[in-house]
């Protein structure tokens, strides 16, 4: 094999690649041989009848396309090692000519890790802003355990207030016209929790079963039906049905029930040391968001379309890892928005980019301070993810894809670790 040409624009990657003859040959009896297993010719049995006759079925594009896939199985890792190429997705490749008894020249072009162009990632300046832990916030989360164990209770003769659940009719109209997506009949919503529009449950207050009113409301902006956010819509409510909810008292006596712990004071406390760990969790998290946006914003990247969809990719299956953890389906997610896959991940692209983006910039730091993942550090992280995820280390160290990916993820992680290291932090 001999590399004739070599060109690099971005990160991509043109080769023209000669090969022996010998080996071409080699590759185009395979082909034949593969395809004297579908390809019936009178006279002869299944896989028996003769190159001869197999040519009259084939024209040489069909045959030097396939052969190229032989070849290409040969040569791949020797053209990688080479041209010193570190590729990111699969190559595309051709036979572009065959000198009889010389040579058979193919051309490729495969997208590889982009070249980085790092800007500034010490002394930093960031700020690590950590929530302070208030009673209210103990008190909202408390409040939810109760309301899991609410007692239901269908319930008449007098009117709505806060914490009900009520039934409720409902016509939205939009400029005169009725949108059927914003009408429904028998829709049961929490007074209190205002999930449909700010003010809409303010004007079910003080509503009794059988009652009617219209009134207008604004759905907010993020509204999860993207054509309607923001937009004033004409409400017709009608009260079928009133539920009223039967909370728990919160005493010594509940905590027993649903803790490890004796009294509420103890439940509190706990709970206040939990809340003030997630602060300091998610205060370091953020700070850590500032600092790699900064650098990201001051380096420059290329990068490749297979690194953009890779990581479209893995947000898609995010997405429906989250769905399928509260009982729903990505079909489902899309058909309720009246969208599809194509909507979706062009939906998450900018976020995928910025993504992909961080990670070739903390790779081009660990790079640049020449970071090091031990094998102790493999073995560690390779130890806890076997555990997180219930299977045995012995399965994660074997597999060579999980290693790779976790020796990235330790190399980014440790790049971090220097930028915050030398960073200014307020």
């Amino acid at each position: 094999m001999k590399i004739v040409k070599q060109e690099q624009k971005g990160s991509k990657v043109s080769l023209e690649v000669e090969v022996d003859y010998k080996a071409y040959l080699e590759a185009v009896d395979k082909v034949y041989k593969e395809a004297s297993q579908s390809v019936k010719v009178a006279g002869f049995r299944q896989g028996k009848a003769p190159k001869s006759m197999l040519e009259k079925h084939f024209d040489k594009g069909a045959i030097d396309e396939r052969a190229a896939d032989f070849i290409m199985h040969i040569v791949y890792p020797e053209i990688i090692k080479e041209a010193k190429l570190l590729p990111v997705d699969f190559p595309v490749y051709k036979i572009i000519s065959t000198t009889e008894e010389v040579s058979c020249l193919l051309s490729l072009d495969v997208d590889v890790e982009p070249e980085v162009i790092l800007g500034k990632y010490k002394g930093l300046k960031a700020q690590k802003k950590e929530k302070k832990i208030e009673e209210k916030d103990l008190d909202g989360y408390i409040k939810s355990i109760l309301e899991q164990g609410a007692v239901m209770k269908e319930t008449s003769g007098r009117p709505a207030k806060e914490g009900d659940v009520v039934e409720l009719d409902i016509e939205g109209a939009i400029e005169g016209t009725v949108e059927d997506d914003l009408s429904q009949r028998s829709l049961p919503i929490l007074l209190g929790d205002n999930r449909i529009a700010p003010d809409f449950d303010a004007n079910i207050h003080g509503m009794e079963i059988g009652a009617e009113k219209e009134f207008s409301s604004r759905l907010p902006k993020d509204y999860f039906i993207p054509r309607f956010a923001g937009k004033d819509v004409k409400f017709k409510v009608a009260l079928i049905k009133l539920i009223e909810r039967d909370l728990p008292d919160f005493n010594d006596e509940y905590v027993s029930k649903i803790s490890s712990f004796k009294t509420v004071e103890e439940y509190r406390a706990d709970l206040r040391k939990r809340f003030e760990e997630s602060a300091r969790f998610e205060a370091e998290a953020q700070m850590k968001d500032s600092l790699l946006e900064t650098v990201c914003a001051e380096s420059k990247v290329d990068i490749p379309s297979a690194i953009l969809n890779r990581e479209t990719d893995a947000m898609v299956d995010e997405t429906r890892a989250n769905l399928e953890r509260s009982g729903l389906t990505l079909d489902g997610y899309l058909a309720s928005r009246k969208t599809d896959m194509a909507a979706l991940r062009a939906q998450l692209l900018t976020g995928a980019a910025s993504r992909a983006k961080a990670k070739l910039v903390l790779r081009a730091i660990g790079e640049a301070e020449k970071v090091e993942v031990t094998e102790e550090d493999l073995q560690k992280e390779i130890e806890a993810a076997a555990l997180e995820s219930g299977a045995r280390a012995s399965d994660y160290g074997a597999n060579q894809g999980i290693r790779g990916y976790i020796k990235d993820y330790l190399l980014r992680r440790k790049a971090m670790d220097i930028t915050v290291r030398d960073a200014n932090i307020k």
